[in-house]
């Protein structure tokens, strides 16, 4: 079992507060966790302690909005030493029982040590549970790829910057120092600022509909925002840089090219169900996707009684792909 860092960030207080608060905090942080001293600006952080005179500054503001982590105010009250009260610690901390306490219930029990092998089976089958109030629907991303609206965009999340997206020119430009290639339901976007577009690689271009499409498809946090069930058709093939489930993908793409319901699909392929939504959610994501009716012209599956001329006919159908895509 490894130790464990907690990223704490202290904000605004003088030095002599900053260096009072921190020794408290090491005493009380359990001996398995380490502290890393942060900033406020820190896309790890874990925690943040921040004078009561700047919480309502902008960038604050704009920290506590877009990411999720306990924080408590910071202010000097002699009658209330070491109290918290409303979400406010009160310095100087003759008493940290109540502090202690917090720490415990917010921080410590968030951050317990798991072993390698635990970690291995949360990952594997841990979801991250799509927040009531999200935003991400099929209107979103079509606004995203509106180029009468905007031209050029900086798209991003609580992990750093992913790229700039030139909606007018069809183009993605990836962050060279970007590691992880998906995201999670901090994306974002915004119009992209001279020091955006600086910080991007020109020769790291993507056609934009296959870069959106694969990042969302390597983030399968979001099949999530697909509808449990439904009747859809998509515009163009995507194309996939995940060569394990290339041929799913595929078998999807000659389903919902023709129009197809997603339980029929999951069904008829033998797909799991969470595995076709998340297909649409990327498909969502790439501007690639409309709602169709039940009674418009659906995909039909070969008949079951001829299986030697149905593995002939998908051995020719993925003989054809390989061709057309140079696989």
């Amino acid at each position: 079992m490894s130790k464990q860092y907690i990223n704490i960030a202290i904000s605004g207080l003088s030095i002599h507060d900053a260096e009072e608060l921190k020794s408290q905090l090491g005493n009380i942080i359990n001996e398995k966790f380490s502290i890393q001293w942060k900033t406020a600006s820190d896309i790890n952080l874990d925690c943040l302690f921040i004078h009561e005179n700047f919480f309502e500054t902008e960038g604050i503001q704009r920290v506590l909005n877009n990411r999720k982590f306990p924080w408590l105010k910071v202010a000097k009250d002699d009658s209330l030493c070491g109290k918290l009260r409303n979400n406010t610690l009160y310095l100087p901390l003759l008493d940290s029982v109540e502090l202690d306490e917090w720490i415990k219930n917010y921080i410590v029990q968030n951050n317990q040590p798991i072993d390698d092998e635990a970690k291995h089976i949360t990952n594997q089958h841990l979801y991250t549970v799509l927040p009531e109030d999200h935003h991400f629907s099929e209107s979103y991303f079509k606004e995203m790829h509106n180029a009468e609206a905007h031209n050029k965009l900086h798209i991003f999340d609580t992990h750093g910057s992913l790229g700039v997206i030139d909606i007018a020119n069809n183009l993605a430009y990836s962050n060279p120092e970007r590691t992880l290639n998906h995201t999670d339901f901090s994306f974002n976007y915004d119009f992209a600022s001279t020091t955006d577009l600086t910080k991007v690689s020109r020769k790291n271009s993507h056609i934009l509909q296959d870069w959106i499409w694969n990042l969302f498809w390597k983030s399968p946090n979001f099949y999530q925002i697909a509808p449990d069930d439904g009747h859809y058709r998509i515009h163009f093939w995507p194309k996939p840089y995940d060569t394990k489930h290339r041929k799913k993908i595929f078998q999807m793409s000659a389903c919902f090219v023709q129009g197809a319901k997603i339980s029929k699909i999951a069904e008829q392929h033998n797909i799991p169900i969470e595995m076709v939504r998340q297909f649409i959610a990327a498909n969502m994501a790439a501007g690639n996707i409309s709602k169709i009716n039940l009674w418009d012209n659906h995909y039909t599956p070969p008949e079951k009684a001829d299986t030697h001329s149905e593995e002939n006919m998908i051995a020719s159908f993925f003989g054809k792909l390989r061709r057309k895509f140079g696989f």
